[in-house]
């Protein structure tokens, strides 16, 4: 059986990943990991702040939680403390993950570089593959007269 892990980092990546990879664990039958990486050592944030976003994110995961047991896709959800990808690196060695998804870094700056360095330090580590799904954008459009 197929292992999913979902890698989220509350503050840097949305929660389009998690539903991305209930889905596909529905399609093809996989059990399915999530994983809530709390960075304990982040200087310069606001600590009210991030502990909001930290309970949102907890909230919304532990709903599509719930939507993806209802639909019989085996869900595991932990939280850990600790550096993003070497807690990621770690789960998935030691629980055999056959794919990790990551949401691509939807931080207010947008380096996109900072996603890429990570993804390369994670991608040499492990031997698994790995999915990046990008935030959805909605666009909008001007009503048409006539």
């Amino acid at each position: 059986m197929e292992k999913i892990l979902v890698g989220l980092d509350p503050g840097k990546t949305s929660l389009w990943a998690a539903v991305h990879a209930l889905n596909l664990a529905k399609r093809i039958q996989a059990r399915l990991y999530f994983l809530l990486v709390i960075d304990t050592a982040a200087k310069g944030s606001d600590e009210g702040l991030m502990r909001q976003i930290e309970a949102s994110m907890r909230a919304s995961l532990e709903s599509l939680i719930e939507d993806g047991i209802s639909e019989g896709i085996p869900v595991d959800y932990y939280i850990t403390y600790g550096q993003y990808d070497n807690e990621l690196i770690k789960f998935v060695k030691e629980n055999k993950i056959t794919m990790l998804v990551v949401g691509s870094s939807s931080s207010q700056d947008g380096r996109i570089e900072d996603f890429d360095d990570l993804l390369e330090k994670i991608r040499h580590r492990i031997d698994c593959r790995i999915e990046v799904v990008h935030e959805k954008t909605t666009k909008k459009t001007k009503k048409r007269r006539g």
